[in-house]
C-alpha cells in the first residue's frame, strides 16, 4: 500500500470517527429540542459534496447561545462513557476558547502549530451569538472582538497558531511576525484573556439581536449575518445522516468562500495537518 493510499485511509477513518461523534451530538439536540447548525466546511461539504470535503478533517456545529448553555448544562450526563466534553472551564491544559466534544479512543497528531500535539478525535462546538442592528455600534464590537480574540491567540502563540497556513491577510501576518518575536505568551495570561472574551461575545443577546456570528470560526467577521439567511434553518445530507443548515445557504457560502462550487488550492486541504496517531 502507498504512503498516498495510507494517508487517504487514516482521514476517512478520522472522518468516520467524527461522524460518530457528531450522531451522539444530533441526538442530544434532537431529545432536548436544541437549535444547531451545520458550519463552515460541514456546510459546505453538505451542500457539495452532501457529506464530508474529502480532504477535510474536521466537523463544525454552531449553536445559538441561549441552546447554547442548556446544552453545557446536559452535555455530561447524556454521552458515553468513552467520549467527553471539553472546555477552557472543565478541562486542565485545554487551551481553546471553542468547547469540542472527543472520542478518547482516538488519538489524533496536530502538526500544524508550532510544538506538535496530541489530542483526542474530536468535533467542535461553536457558540452563535448575537449581533446589533446598527451599523455603527456593530463595527465598533466587531473591533473589540477582534482584539480580544487576538489577545487569546498570543496567550497561546505556540501551541494554537496555525503556522503552516499561508493564505494568510496582510495583518494576521504582521501579528503572527510579531508573535515570533516578541514574548507575547509571557505578556498575555490565557484564563484572563478567555475570561475577558467570553463576556464580550455574549455581550449582545442572541434572540435580541438582528444579526448572529460565530466569531471564533476560522472567517472570523465572514462569519456574520442577517438571521434572515439563516432562518428556521433547512435539512441538507451529509454522509448517511441529514444536517441542519443555514436555510439560505447559497448566501452563506458566498460569502465565506466566493464560488464555493470550485475547489479550492492544494494548500487549503487538511489546513490542520492532523493524523490518525497509530
Amino acid at each position: 500500500m502507498s504512503e498516498n493510499t495510507e494517508t487517504r485511509d487514516d482521514l476517512r477513518n478520522l472522518q468516520l470517527v467524527e461522524l460518530d461523534i457528531l450522531k451522539e451530538f444530533l441526538r442530544i439536540c434532537q431529545k432536548h429540542h436544541l437549535r444547531y447548525y451545520a458550519l463552515g466546511g460541514t456546510l459546505l461539504g453538505a451542500v457539495r459534496h452532501k457529506g464530508f470535503i474529502p480532504w477535510d478533517d474536521d466537523i463544525d456545529v454552531g449553536m445559538p447561545r441561549p441552546d447554547f448553555r442548556r446544552f453545557e448544562e446536559i452535555v455530561k450526563e447524556e454521552l458515553p462513557e468513552y467520549l467527553h466534553y471539553r472546555n477552557f472551564r472543565n478541562t486542565e491544559g485545554y487551551n481553546h476558547y471553542v468547547p469540542r466534544i472527543t472520542d478518547s479512543r482516538v488519538k489524533v497528531i496536530d502538526e500544524s502549530a508550532a510544538v506538535e500535539t496530541e489530542k483526542e478525535a474530536w468535533i467542535d462546538i461553536f457558540p452563535l451569538d448575537g449581533m446589533p442592528g446598527n451599523k455603527y455600534l456593530r463595527k465598533f464590537h466587531c473591533f473589540r472582538l477582534l482584539v480580544a480574540r487576538a489577545r487569546v491567540n498570543y496567550s497561546l502563540f505556540s501551541t494554537n497558531i496555525d503556522l503552516k497556513r499561508t493564505n494568510r491577510p496582510l495583518h494576521e501576518k504582521v501579528l503572527i511576525a510579531a508573535g515570533k518575536i516578541l514574548p507575547v505568551e509571557k505578556i498575555f495570561r490565557t484564563s484572563h484573556e478567555m475570561k475577558r472574551l467570553d463576556r464580550l461575545m455574549q455581550k449582545y443577546s442572541y434572540d435580541g439581536s438582528p444579526y448572529l456570528v460565530n466569531f471564533m470560526g476560522i472567517h472570523k467577521l465572514k462569519e456574520m449575518f442577517h438571521k434572515k439567511h439563516y432562518g428556521k434553518g433547512a435539512d441538507y445530507p451529509f454522509e448517511d445522516i441529514e444536517l441542519r443548515g443555514p436555510a439560505d445557504y447559497d448566501f452563506v457560502l458566498r460569502q465565506m468562500y466566493g464560488e464555493y462550487w470550485n475547489p479550492p488550492d492544494a494548500q487549503e486541504m487538511n489546513h490542520h495537518h492532523t493524523r490518525i496517531k497509530r
